[in-house]
């Protein structure tokens, strides 16, 4: 059986699967359930298409990670493809970089970062005992990882600069069981990033590309609408 699990919380925006991009959510567990693959998704609301298992969690608590896995491993067995398409921001102004109150940019380090950790965590756990194929964890990144500091998204970059280090990590360390992970940034054809033009379907594409593939390609998988990957 295969099983797909997408997380995801964001703090200003709408709980996905609705966000905080609801097009790649919406997409992507489309395109792998006609695939064969059952779905869970987490949100804090606990909402989503009838068709799927739902989970409620707020991923501002990394802890409650492990009741996720739980709770989708009893229901629909170990998921073998993990997508985490979480992120929180709490906004910065541009001329008072350091103003933003310390705990609430320990929230949303605890969903862009610790959280991350604690289901890359539980992932790789499952995985070492199950005999399913492929193992595939995605996370749904963008430029901020090697751009210029871009504020008021402060909370976000330094989220997704440490995603990028976890999952290279990842890869350095489990390559060689066959476990495959990438850190996934749609780009324009020029290079530059869509920020808020993000593309569901190219993602979905993209995604079950990811998924299928025999082997690890690119980690820092960048890739353009209708062209797939491509190397800036």
């Amino acid at each position: 059986m295969a099983v797909s699990s997408l997380l995801g919380r964001a703090s200003i925006h709408e709980p996905i699967i609705s966000c905080p991009h609801s097009n790649i959510g919406h997409s992507v567990c489309n395109k792998l359930a006609a695939n064969g693959y059952k779905i869970a998704t987490v949100n804090r609301s606990g909402v989503g298409p009838s068709q799927y298992f739902k989970i409620k969690a707020d991923l501002k608590d990394p802890l409650a990670v492990a009741s996720v896995f739980k709770q989708v491993r009893e229901s629909l067995g170990e998921p073998n493809v993990v997508i985490y398409n979480a992120a929180a921001l709490h906004p910065v102004p541009a001329d008072d970089a350091f103003s933003l109150d310390p705990s609430m940019f320990e929230d949303d380090l605890a969903v862009n970062v610790a959280s991350l950790y604690a289901t890359l965590h539980e992932t790789v756990k499952g995985w070492k005992d199950s005999s399913l194929s492929p193992k595939v964890f995605i996370f749904t990144g963008n430029t901020l990882n090697v751009s210029d500091a871009l504020l008021p998204f402060l909370t976000v970059g330094v989220g997704k600069s440490a995603a990028a280090h976890i999952i290279d990590a990842a890869v350095k360390s489990y390559v060689s069981k066959g476990y495959k992970f990438y850190y996934a940034d749609e780009r324009n054809r020029d290079g530059s990033p869509v920020g808020t033009n993000r593309d569901g379907t190219a993602h979905a594409e993209a995604y079950f590309q990811l998924v299928e593939a025999t082997e690890q390609g690119p980690w820092d998988y960048t890739f353009v609408k209708s062209k797939g990957f491509a190397k800036f």
